[in-house]
């Protein structure tokens, strides 16, 4: 039987970078795109963050993240990682200013004015259609309709 390799500190500790004045534990290994650390164990890849939760405070509760108190994703600092739920880590995220929502999001090809604009001017032209602003926007027609129902963008008012 072969020997498995466990997500130890040792492990995870000789993959690091630690940082000083930030207190941030860099990884250095692998790593996804968005600069979250994964880590193999068992031909199985685990996120550095979470890996190293489990090694140095605890196992996570069944549906529960592992966030970053000092929102750099790459960090393992255990005592930079708290757990929530979805909703507060995305409620934690919005609180920082680290939300994509919006024209924040490099994807987006409308602004906020864009969007206040779909909602109060083009509203209220009878004679102007979902597909005639959508065209305007270079953007679909069901997004037009997803925008004036407040289904997206429901941030603008």
């Amino acid at each position: 039987m072969s020997k498995m390799k466990l997500l130890t500190k040792e492990r995870i500790e000789e993959k690091v970078l630690r940082i000083p004045e930030a207190g941030c534990w860099i990884w250095m290994g692998s790593s996804q795109v968005r600069g979250y650390g994964e880590i193999i164990s068992n031909n199985r890849k685990h996120l550095a963050h979470r890996a190293s939760y489990e090694a140095f405070v605890g196992k996570i509760p069944e549906g529960m993240y592992v966030c970053h108190a000092c929102d750099n994703v790459a960090c393992v600092n255990p005592n930079h990682l708290f757990l929530g739920t979805q909703k507060q880590n995305l409620q934690d995220m919005a609180a920082k200013g680290r939300s994509t929502r919006g024209s924040k999001n490099p994807q987006s090809k409308l602004t906020e004015m864009d969007v206040y604009l779909i909602k109060r001017f083009f509203f209220t032209k009878e004679d102007v259609t979902d597909l005639d602003i959508a065209k305007t926007y270079n953007v679909s027609r069901s997004l037009i309709q997803l925008i004036r129902k407040g289904k997206r963008w429901n941030h603008v008012r």
